[in-house]
Parts: C-alpha cells; sequence; structure tokens
C-alpha cells in the first residue's frame, strides 16, 4: 500500500541523532503511563536490566543486595509523579515504597527530589543525609547536595543551579546511573494506562483533541481520520505538517488515502499562498509530491532558485508553538502537558521538502555541465544556510548537511570544511549534555525550565553544558 503522506526526510547518521535530541528532543520518548518526558522509565541507552539494590552499588563480583518487584513499582510511580508534578501522588507511592524498604536509594532520591521541589530545606537535608548512608560518594548524592546549596541563592533558576552544580563537578556522567529513575526496564503500569483515553474523552475542543491526537503513541482509525477532517481549518503552518507528519504510514485506512493527498494538496496550496516569503512551504510545494530520485527539471531548478531567494526557513516561532499548545493543553486538565506540548512541536519541525531535494541533486548532478552543477550546489547551500538559523537541533543539522552537499558542488572547500566542524561541534554538545541524564532527573521544576529554555534556541543551550568549569571546582570522573 502506498502511504498516503510521503516520509519524513532521512538525515543519515547525524540527523538521527539530532532527531532523538531535538527540543531538547531526548525529552520526548513515549513510555508507559503516558508521561513522556521521562526516557528514564525505560532502561537508559546500553544499560543492563537488573534490579536496584537497597545500598549503593557494590564493587564487580560482590553479592548486590535486591529488592521486590513492588518497590520497583512503587518508586516508578513516585519517580514518573514527581516528574509530571502531581507531587501529593508522588508522595503517596513513595510512602509505600519506603515503608516496605526504608534504605531504597533510588527511592531516597525521589524522596530528596521531592523535599528540593517543595522547598522544604530542613526535610531535604534529613533525606540526603540517609541517602549518604546507603549510596556515599555517589555522584547523584553530590550533585543533589550541590543543587540544594544553590538554590538557597535568591533568584537562581532550577536550570541555572543544576548546570553549575553538575559542571561544578566536573561534569559526572550519569548516563548510566544506577540510581536514577529508569535503571530498571518495567512492565507498563496498568494503574497510568487510561490517561490517553480519559484526556481524550474529556477534551473541552477540537483543539485540545488536535494536540493529544498528535502526541499520541499511536494512532487509531477514529483519531486519524479526527486528524484529516480538521486539515481543512488549519492556518498555522506548524500544525498542518505536524498532522502531515502523523498521517505517515498505515495510520489512515487505505481507502482515505486518495483524499489525504487531495486534502492535504488543497491546504498547502492556500499556505504556501498565504506565506509567500517561507521557504520551507514554497520548497514543499514545489518537490512534495514528486517522486524522489529523479531528475530535476530545468523548470525546476529555476524554481529552487527563486525559493533559495527568500527571506526566511518560515514564519513560525517553534518557542511561540509550544508554548500555546501547552496553554491548551494545561487549561483542559491534561497531565504532562509540557512535555506533550513538545510532542506535538517536534511533529511540526517533520518536511519532506529537503529530504526530496537532496535524492533528486544526487539524480541530477551528473546529468549538469560544471556551471549547472555550481549553481544547484549555491541553491541547496542558500537553502541549507536558511535552515542553520533555526532554533532545533533537527532543523540545524538538516541545514549543516545541505551547506555541506552545496559547498561540495560548488568546490568550496573552505565552507564544506566549516560545515562539517560545526556538525561536529553540534554533535559534541548533544554528547556532553547527555552525560547529565537530565531527563531521568524528577524535578518537575528542573524539566519544565529545560522544556522552555531548548525551545529558544536549543543548539546555544546545549553549548552552555560545555561551558569551562569554574576555577577551583572539584573533579569528579565519569
Amino acid at each position: 500500500m502506498t502511504d498516503p503522506i510521503p516520509p519524513p526526510s532521512t538525515q543519515g547518521s547525524s540527523g538521527r541523532k539530532a532527531a532523538l535530541w531535538s527540543g531538547v528532543g531526548l525529552v520526548v520518548a513515549l513510555v508507559a503511563g503516558g508521561a513522556l518526558f521521562f526516557r528514564g522509565r525505560q532502561s537508559p541507552p546500553g544499560h543492563d536490566a537488573h534490579d536496584h539494590g537497597e545500598h549503593s552499588p557494590k564493587k564487580q563480583g560482590a553479592a548486590k543486595p535486591t529488592v521486590s518487584p513492588e518497590v520497583l513499582r512503587h518508586t516508578d510511580r513516585a519517580a514518573r509523579a514527581a516528574a509530571t508534578g502531581e507531587l501529593k501522588k508522588a508522595r503517596e507511592s513513595l510512602g509505600e515504597a519506603l515503608m516496605l524498604a526504608p534504605r531504597h536509594a533510588p527511592a531516597l532520591l525521589v524522596h530528596a527530589c521531592l523535599a528540593l521541589e517543595e522547598g522544604n530545606d530542613a526535610e531535604a537535608a534529613t533525606v540526603l543525609g540517609q541517602f549518604e548512608a546507603v549510596a556515599p560518594g555517589s555522584p547523584e548524592l553530590k550533585l543533589l547536595e550541590t543543587l540544594r546549596e544553590l538554590r538557597r541563592a535568591p533568584g537562581v533558576s532550577w536550570q541555572q543551579a543544576f548546570q553549575d552544580a553538575w559542571v561544578t563537578l566536573g561534569r559526572p556522567n550519569l548516563g548510566k546511573s544506577e540510581l536514577l529513575p529508569g535503571a530498571t526496564p518495567l512492565p507498563p503500569d496498568p494503574t497510568a494506562s487510561d490517561w490517553e483515553k480519559l484526556a481524550w474523552e474529556r477534551a473541552p475542543s477540537d483543539d485540545v483533541k488536535l494536540r493529544l491526537a498528535l502526541a499520541s503513541r499511536k494512532l487509531d482509525a477514529d483519531k486519524s481520520l479526527f486528524l484529516l477532517a480538521q486539515v481543512p481549518r488549519l492556518e498555522n503552518p506548524d500544525l498542518y505538517l505536524a498532522v502531515r507528519d502523523a498521517l505517515r504510514g498505515e495510520s489512515l485506512p487505505e481507502s482515505e488515502h486518495e483524499r489525504a493527498r487531495k486534502t492535504f494538496r488543497q491546504k498547502l496550496e492556500s499556505l504556501a499562498a498565504a506565506h509567500p516569503r517561507s521557504m520551507q512551504l514554497q520548497l514543499l510545494l514545489l518537490l512534495g509530491d514528486t517522486e524522489s530520485g529523479t531528475e530535476l527539471t530545468a523548470a525546476e531548478i529555476d524554481a529552487l532558485e527563486r525559493v533559495a531567494t527568500l527571506p526566511a526557513w518560515r514564519e513560525t516561532s517553534f518557542h511561540d508553538g509550544y508554548r500555546e499548545t501547552r496553554r491548551l493543553l494545561k487549561e483542559a486538565g491534561v497531565p504532562d502537558a509540557s512535555a506533550l506540548a513538545m510532542a506535538v512541536s517536534l511533529r511540526g519541525i517533520n518536511e519532506r521538502g529537503t529530504w526530496i531535494l537532496r535524492t533528486r541533486n544526487v539524480a541530477t548532478r551528473g546529468a549538469l555541465s560544471p556551471e549547472g552543477r555550481q549553481r544547484l550546489g549555491r541553491i541547496t547551500r542558500d537553502i541549507g544556510a536558511s535552515l542553520v538559523q533555526q532554533a532545533t537541533v533537527v532543523e540545524r543539522m538538516t541545514g549543516l548537511q545541505l551547506v555541506r552537499g552545496g559547498s561540495q558542488d560548488l568546490e568550496d572547500d573552505a565552507g564544506r570544511t566549516l560545515a562539517m566542524n560545526q556538525i561536529k561541534e553540534l554533535e559534541q554538545a548533544i554528547a556532553v549534555f547527555q552525560q547529565t541524564a537530565m531527563e531521568r532527573w524528577p524535578l518537575n521544576s528542573l524539566t519544565e525550565e529545560l522544556l522552555e529554555e531548548s525551545t529558544r534556541d536549543e543548539l546555544r543551550y546545549l553549548q552552555s553544558f560545555g561551558a569551562k568549569a569554574p576555577a577551583g571546582a572539584a573533579r569528579m570522573g565519569p
């Protein structure tokens, strides 16, 4: 069966890495229970499944005490609730875990985070003392202690305090932490399985239902048809692109594929007319319905040259779109609204135009004269340069790849080398940030600020974690 909506852009190794982390994309993993923020609800990359001990990790070869699955489940529920701001629910689950295993280090970590979240300094001090008794010298303990101290200063945000604490401690690599939530894979939690259905049933408007459908882990036929029915009324290009992305593949019944193609094409023509300065929409209008890997015609190259001169990649704001979706979901009482809003926003940056451009460039180069190839290279480079100015890592990475390819066709070795170096710098910034495992810390205020900051300028946000450590900072090994 042919997809009613073409596949999104395939970005190669670097692009796939960027897609995982954008927004900061690491925060948008769909997990059991509906909480989107924590990838930590599942095992971190490269981490073997095992039970947590009640004490700190033992030396290799030493026997490690384990706790029951019931303790792990209660701890996981507490961490998920803490991460999404449901503090009362978090304390209830935490109480169950600590009653069964009062020295369970991961539960004590969640307890310390809850005390810090609520601003209860005396409780935080007590719990951190208990945590130290079972996990002495652990980087997680030291970071929480430093975070507590830094948060005492007036006006210090959670993001700034966390970043300063992590850098001061020598940037410990917490990606494989056995104490943070998510170290032990667990089956789906039956107590949290109905949130999506309930949110859909209680949605007060089609605008809220639209966002819920776009954030769904898996679309059923009813939600797919609902999304298709919304397309004619969409005036926001980002929501249009998000629906296109959601309806890729086999989510729609095959009988609806032709109607979907016509509906999306008509709306794209309307949006492109309303946004004549948007390079993204004009490129999609020009190439989006053409066959990948086919040779560009002379008329298409002429049209691409005009597209490349447009003043903006898109005329919408990633940050504003995220905030509007978050507002709608919060007003509707949807749980974990911020992470769901990020999921919706990230769908809105998926587009087909640049992928088609790259595949058709490959098919066209051999048929062009040296001058024609340079012309196509200049077009590609200029489109990429516009993309590089966007807020998200995915868009920046896609743009840099276009700049690199265009510079190669232009025989501009300096430009190609610069683009390659910028791609490496971006990958390094992602790798450094990944060591914080920030998506696994059960601190709702921290994650709210993370999502907010990352929508403004994701690359600058990531790069801030690689800044030089404060003078005299303590050092810890990874």
